[in-house]
């Protein structure tokens, strides 16, 4: 008698259960205040990939990306705190390479054969 049950290698409970999650990237504001950007492991994949393309899109303040993916307390909190031009660049640089070391890259070229 054939068996018509498939084998089942794995299941998203326990991919879930074996994928690390990072902390996510939190900004200290003054007087207590924090401001947490999205942790990308938690959105869906097609959330996760309009959020790097919004990064590269051309043309985009790093103003309407705050906007955008911050809750809207955290981003009316950091206009709030006023910060400096020279200081937001800094963050938007530590922020980009903390995802970066945090998600990775696509990587260049073709996987070794070896």
């Amino acid at each position: 008698m054939a068996n018509d049950k498939p084998n089942v290698n794995l299941s998203l409970a326990a991919l879930e259960a074996e994928a690390s999650k990072p902390e996510p990237f939190v900004l200290a504001l003054t007087g207590s205040k924090r401001i947490t950007f999205p942790d990308l492991f938690d959105l869906p994949v097609d959330e996760a990939e309009e959020f790097f393309s919004d990064l590269s899109e051309p043309g985009k303040s790093d103003f309407e990306f705050l906007a955008k993916w911050l809750s809207r307390s955290d981003f009316e909190a950091y206009k709030a705190a006023k910060v400096p031009l020279r200081t937001h660049k800094v963050l938007i640089q530590r922020v980009l390479a903390y995802y970066q070391q945090t998600v990775g890259d696509e990587g260049n070229g073709a996987a070794s054969a070896s």
